[in-house]
């Protein structure tokens, strides 16, 4: 198989894996971002908070059920995400307090009715009962929720011993962002490795090797050696001694030649005439 092929084969299944890896492992990527909102959870302990740490906003949550006994999701009775705590939640969490210990700044504001919950941010069991660090103003427009002062610092909850969950939704953003990166990553390296693969196998059936046809000099070669050469030993005998004999012949003449000329000198420089033959009858 050609090397451009193979090389072209393993970089596609090189990215299938690398995709299909990072596609099974979105999975615990979620669970894990989820738990990376969860910046406290306890009952009545202390935690740490910076002024505006959190963009979007700190979510408090109880383990309950909203009237209607959800968690959150689609509210069918109010046609959107928006749920009401029961009586009994409601006046529970107006009692939770969360204080500075330096200047005793309260930074918790519960929240009990018309409460957007889509469900996704604390999983099931959890629902969201107020906010830290933004308080909820109403007007003719309707009402929101505004930045309050929350100074650096540590902070004690007071809950009367219920468990409440801290979450922080802009981690949460992140987190599902980050996911979002990953999936589209994992995608483009599945693609990737299976269009280099096809062309990889492609390559395999057209190209071949480019290998060099070098001429063999060695003496084992037919045209280079004299022990095969095509002839038998008595036809090579019989040419050698064919040329011997050309070339002695060729040898005898010469000297002939070469005594006849020296003779004929010889005579016209002494003035001898030498008759020629008598004629033939």
């Amino acid at each position: 198989m050609n090397k451009i092929a193979i090389g072209t084969i393993v970089v596609g299944v090189i990215l299938l894996i690398v995709g299909l890896v990072q596609v099974r492992n979105l999975g615990d990527d979620f669970e894990d971002t989820l738990e990376a909102g969860i910046v406290y959870e306890g009952a009545d302990g202390e935690m740490e908070l910076t002024e505006y740490q959190s963009e979007i906003g700190i979510v408090i949550h109880i383990k309950s059920t909203y009237e209607g006994g959800s968690s959150g999701g689609f509210n069918e009775r109010h046609g959107n995400n928006t749920w009401n705590l029961t009586e009994d939640d409601c006046n529970l969490v107006q009692r939770f307090t969360l204080t500075h210990n330096e200047d005793n700044t309260e930074a918790f504001y519960p929240d009990c009715y018309y409460i957007d919950d889509d469900g996704s941010s604390a999983g099931d069991g959890w629902i969201a009962v107020g906010w830290l660090c933004k308080e909820e103003s109403s007007g003719d427009n309707g009402t929101w929720r505004k930045d309050t002062f929350c100074p650096d610092g540590t902070y004690t909850w007071n809950t009367g011993g219920e468990m409440v969950m801290a979450y922080d939704l802009d981690l949460l953003i992140e987190g599902l962002f980050g996911m979002v990166g990953t999936l589209f990553r994992s995608a483009g390296a599945c693609c990737c490795g299976v269009v280099i693969l096809i062309i990889g196998i492609i390559l395999a059936f057209v190209l071949q090797d480019n290998q060099t046809q070098a001429f063999d000099t060695s003496s084992n070669h037919p045209l280079t050696s004299n022990k095969d050469d095509g002839f038998t030993s008595y036809e090579k005998k019989g040419w050698d001694q064919q040329e011997d004999y050309i070339r002695k012949e060729t040898s005898e003449d010469t000297t002939t030649e070469k005594e006849d000329s020296e003779e004929e000198t010889k005579r016209g420089r002494s003035g001898e005439y030498e008759m020629p033959p008598p004629p033939e009858n």
